[in-house]
C-alpha cells in the first residue's frame, strides 16, 4: 500500500491461464463423461483501486489534517480487513468453475449410474415377467388337462350311477311283480274260500228253510180243527123316543145346574 504522499502503484499483470487438475484426480470412475474439459482463464486477484493520497486530499478539504489522516487510515485498515476476509472466505472464478465442472461431472456419473440401474432393473423385471408368463401358461395347460380329466371321471361316475339306478329299479320292479303275483294268488285263494263259505252258508240256509217249512206244514196238519163260528148279532134300530130324555133325567140336570 503506498503512503499518502506517494503515487499509486500500477496493477499487477494478469495471471497465466491454468487448467483444472483437480477433476483429473476426482474423476476416478470408469464411466464415460459427457462434460468437455476446458481451460479457465482467470486474472490474478488485485487490490481495489484505492488512492490514499487523493482520498486524503478530499478529506482534508472537509476535516482537519489529523482527522483526515485518521479517517484515511481507518478506511484503509477496514478495506484491508474486508479484502483479507474476502480472500479467506470468498471463492474465485476459477474455484467456481472447478466446482461447477465437478458438479456437472457428478451429475453425468449419477445419470449414467441411474441409466445403468434402470436398464438392469428393466431387464430383471422383463425376465421375471417372462418367467411368470411361462409359469402361467404351464399352469393354464395343466389346469385344462386336470379339468378334462375331471370331466371324464365325472362322466364315468354319472354313467356308473345311472347303470346302478337302472339295475336297482329293475330289481325293485321284479320284487314288485313277485309281490303282485303273490297277492293275486292270495286273493284268488281267498276268493275261493269265500265262495266255498258262501255255498256252505247257502246250503245251510236252504236246509234250514226246508226244515222250517216242513215243521210248519206238519204242525198245521197235526193241529186240531177249531169249532164253527156263531152267527153274527143283528143290532136293533134306535128310535126318537129312545133318544128323548126322561123326567128324572131332566130333574137331575136342573139340580146340577143350581
Amino acid at each position: 500500500m503506498p503512503s499518502p504522499g506517494s503515487p499509486p502503484s500500477p496493477p499487477p499483470p494478469p495471471a497465466i491461464p491454468k487448467s483444472i487438475p483437480e477433476f483429473e484426480r476426482s474423476n476416478s470412475s470408469n464411466l464415460p463423461s459427457t462434460v468437455q474439459r476446458h481451460e479457465v482463464y482467470t486474472p490474478a486477484y488485485s487490490h481495489p483501486p484505492f488512492h490514499t493520497h487523493a482520498f486524503f486530499k478530499v478529506l482534508e478539504g472537509t476535516f482537519p489534517t489529523s482527522i483526515a489522516r485518521s479517517l484515511m487510515r481507518a478506511t484503509r485498515a477496514l478495506l484491508v480487513d474486508r479484502i483479507g476476509k474476502v480472500r479467506r472466505e470468498g471463492l474465485t472464478h476459477k474455484d467456481l468453475d472447478n466446482q461447477a465442472y465437478l458438479f456437472r461431472a457428478a451429475l453425468s456419473e449419477l445419470r449414467s449410474g441411474m441409466t445403468l440401474n434402470t436398464k438392469n432393473d428393466s431387464a430383471t423385471v422383463q425376465s421375471a415377467t417372462t418367467a411368470l408368463r411361462r409359469e402361467v401358461d404351464r399352469l393354464d395347460v395343466k389346469m385344462k388337462e386336470d379339468i378334462t380329466t375331471l370331466k371324464h371321471e365325472i362322466q364315468i361316475d354319472l354313467d356308473n350311477r345311472k347303470n346302478e339306478v337302472k339295475d336297482e329299479f329293475a330289481r325293485k320292479d321284479i320284487i314288485i311283480e313277485e309281490l303282485l303275483n303273490k297277492s293275486i294268488v292270495s286273493i284268488s285263494d281267498l276268493r275261493t274260500d269265500v265262495e266255498e263259505v258262501k255255498w256252505d252258508n247257502m246250503r245251510r240256509a236252504v236246509g234250514g228253510l226246508f226244515t222250517f217249512a216242513t215243521a210248519v206244514v206238519i204242525g198245521m196238519e197235526l193241529r186240531p180243527k177249531p169249532p164253527p163260528p156263531s152267527p153274527p148279532v143283528v143290532p136293533t134300530p134306535i128310535t126318537r123316543a129312545d133318544l128323548a130324555p126322561t123326567t128324572a133325567d131332566a130333574l137331575e140336570k136342573m139340580e146340577w145346574v143350581t
